[in-house]
């Protein structure tokens, strides 16, 4: 049991992290991403085909930090290497579990983890931990695989609700009070030392694949000063959720 790769990549997909200087400074390798269009909020089949294409030369797949929430939908790419049953455990204020019929030939930040429960057939189970409502309405064979957990109030609650013992982890900070984190996003109440105790839980008592960390604060180029206060209080909190990994 426990995390299984322990190196750190962070994906450059808008320059965030290079506000965050204690955080690079752990990083074990960075991977280009920023200068692939179709990347924002949504991707295509091309710019996802490009984006597998660069993260096939990483050296490992341990812990990745992936930027701001607009990019979520990265993690449909990590899920989709698994070559054996999964659970996948997500922190997220939001399900990300909207069916995208409308735009077709996108993956969205929105809808990659219902794209992932219809096309990843070795992903067993998705338990949300912290979602703050339940907007799912599409099909109920996503549904029969999905399990909400809005209030957490042991971690042992969340282990007992896994059906497998190799899990991957997500994490969208907008899960956490605004506290703890600032995103882009509407955020949960989720306190940082109640991920904490959950991320404990699950390295001490499964085999954690890989994690990934996302929901860092977008802000326009030059505004950084404006916001630094918050990109410090995300900086500390990436920082706990890797040291608490590690």
């Amino acid at each position: 049991m426990g995390l299984l790769h322990h190196e750190v990549t962070v994906l450059n997909f808008d320059h965030l992290y290079k506000q965050q200087p204690q955080l690079s400074d752990r990083a074990d390798e960075w991977i280009e991403l920023s200068n692939i269009p179709s990347t924002n909020l949504f991707c295509t089949r091309e710019a996802l085909a490009e984006i597998r294409r660069r993260l096939s030369a990483r050296k490992t797949s341990g812990i990745t930090y992936i930027g701001s929430g607009n990019h979520h939908y990265v993690s449909y790419a990590f899920l989709s290497e698994i070559d054996h049953p999964f659970s996948l455990v997500l922190f997220d204020n939001h399900t990300d579990a909207q069916q995208s019929d409308q735009l077709p030939g996108l993956l969205t930040c929105g809808s990659w983890v219902a794209e992932a429960i219809t096309r990843l057939p070795l992903l067993q189970q998705v338990v949300w931990v912290g979602v703050q409502s339940d907007s799912f309405s599409g099909d109920p064979g996503i549904r029969s695989k999905m399990l909400l957990l809005p209030d957490l109030e042991h971690p042992g609650q969340l282990l007992s609700s896994l059906v497998a013992d190799d899990i991957y982890i997500s994490i969208d900070k907008d899960v956490l009070d605004e506290a703890d984190a600032v995103t882009n996003w509407d955020q949960g109440k989720m306190r940082l030392k109640q991920l904490i105790m959950a991320l404990h839980t699950l390295v001490l008592n499964k085999n954690v694949i890989g994690i990934d960390i996302c929901g860092e604060l977008r802000v326009a180029p030059g505004d950084e000063w404006k916001y630094s206060e918050q990109i410090r209080l995300n900086e500390k909190a990436n920082l706990a959720i890797l040291e608490s990994l590690l």
